[in-house]
């Protein structure tokens, strides 16, 4: 052990950083893909979410989110040959803006 303590970090001047990411939209086939049919998946009863994940390793597939299992039934497999994978997220509820 070394008897040379070490500094404590100095903190002086931190504090809240705001964060303001630039909003874009993913380009891209898959991105196009999910534009046309974002709509018609989000307005299934039971549906929560959708984009743009991983499938099969190193493949892109649209990922669902539904509230449970029996949702996921009522969801094609693929949409234009491209698979779908559907995850139960389970009831989401969005926080109201300050």
């Amino acid at each position: 052990m070394s008897d040379v303590p070490f500094p404590a970090p100095d903190f002086s001047g931190s504090g809240p950083v705001e964060y303001s990411p630039t909003p874009h939209a993913p380009v891209g086939a898959l991105a196009l893909l999910l534009a046309r049919h974002e709509a018609r998946l989000l307005a299934v009863s039971g549906v929560t979410s959708v984009g743009i994940g991983h499938g099969a390793p190193g493949a892109e597939a649209l990922v669902i989110g539904v509230v449970d299992a029996s949702v996921a039934a009522l969801l094609p497999r693929e949409i234009e040959a491209v698979p779908v994978v559907v995850t139960v997220t389970g009831p989401v509820d969005a926080l109201p803006q300050p």
